[in-house]
């Protein structure tokens, strides 16, 4: 059993299969069962549903949950129907999953005040040569000023000893971009939606009582879901005085706090795009080439609550590929391709996956 704050509203489901008894009215007799079956959903998400048009972000739910009935009613059985004033009236006992229908409430996100700040994985990444900044604290300076511009906007941070075995790992690649779905794919494995990367450069005088430093931060920062970088800048920091270890001590806290500003807002659009919109992700069917299987699948998915938009972008040759806006994870995604299908009564077998792009195979 689930109970989920609403509001200030307490909402209980049953995270199990629950029998309900509920009626429907319609012209036809299929309208009838079709409203039954939504009663029957509206009682498994609570009153609340029914009273009010919630909505996350303009996406209402009875847009999406209500509009997917026949997905949450497992079975039903009529237990009485009747004709009157032109309306057929029956009355069902229906087998409501309650667990299917608190997992796309989450994904959803309606039942959260907010979707919070994501989490990042922050790498330091070098090119494998020797710097002149090695043996000082300016490294670690300018890791620290990131992190603690990020803290200070409640962003979450993956810890430091993760962030260092990447950068090691980063050193023997020797680049970020032929390894860019690995990077992303380690982000992923520590909860991190979004990985910063940043590297180094300086121009170093260091006098007998006078030092100066010049500091030269980029950093890219990548969407782990889709694998790509959105956004990309490079900061720049000049101190001075006596002491050659402090001018680079504190160059390197600025720059880092400097280099993460611009970012932040960057990151605040993608994010909030990402919870109104979805991520973006690709699914090619090979063995589809019947048009209408391919607008009925394309149908069926975007039904789907985490579906904000679902589009046929080519289809021929035995194959179909789709793109979606889906709010929620690479693996919650699946299972919606593989509910979508079965109501089409298909099966699909996944090929692969790489990134935002997932292969199947219609058998």
């Amino acid at each position: 059993m689930f109970f989920i704050f609403v509001s200030g509203l307490l909402v209980q489901i049953d995270a199990c299969a629950e029998e309900i008894t509920a009626k429907g009215a319609g012209l036809s007799r299929e309208q009838a069962v079709q409203a039954a079956m939504r009663d029957a959903v509206e009682q498994g998400l609570g009153a609340y549903v029914k009273s009010q048009a919630l909505s996350d972000r303009g996406l209402l739910v009875e847009d999406k949950i209500l509009s997917h009935v026949k997905g949450y009613v497992t079975k039903f059985s009529v237990l009485a129907e009747d004709f009157k004033s032109e309306k057929y009236i029956i009355t069902i006992r229906a087998t409501v999953d309650g667990k299917l229908l608190k997992d796309d409430i989450d994904a959803l996100s309606i039942l959260r005040k907010s979707a919070g700040n994501p989490r990042l994985l922050v790498v330091y990444k070098t090119d494998g040569r020797t710097s002149n900044l090695e043996g000082s604290d300016c490294i670690s300076e300018i890791y620290g000023g990131i992190v603690e511009a990020l803290a200070d906007r409640q962003f979450r941070v993956v810890d430091r000893p993760a962030a260092e075995s990447f950068s090691r790992q980063i050193a023997d690649t020797h680049s970020i971009d032929t390894y860019l779905n690995k990077a992303a794919a380690f982000g992923l494995s520590y909860d991190a939606e979004y990985t910063l990367f940043y590297d180094i450069s300086a121009d170093i005088r260091e006098g007998e009582v006078y030092s100066k430093a010049r500091l030269r931060v980029k950093t890219r920062l990548v969407d782990n879901t889709r694998s790509q970088v959105i956004s990309s800048k490079i900061t720049e920091v000049e101190k001075n005085g006596r002491n050659l270890a402090v001018v680079l001590e504190k160059a390197g806290r600025e720059c880092g706090q400097k280099a993460a500003g611009p970012l932040i807002e960057a990151l605040q659009q993608a994010w909030m795009e990402m919870q109104q919109n979805g991520s973006l992700y690709t699914i090619v069917i090979d063995g589809l080439d019947d048009t209408e299987h391919v607008a009925g699948f394309n149908g069926k998915l975007e039904k789907f609550p985490a579906v904000s938009a679902s589009r046929e972008v080519e289809s021929g040759g035995g194959k179909a590929v789709f793109e979606a806006d889906y709010r929620g994870k690479r693996d919650q995604l699946d299972r919606d391709v593989l509910r979508a299908a079965k109501e089409l009564g298909w099966q699909l077998q996944k090929i692969r996956a790489e990134g935002a792009r997932s292969t199947w195979k219609k058998i």
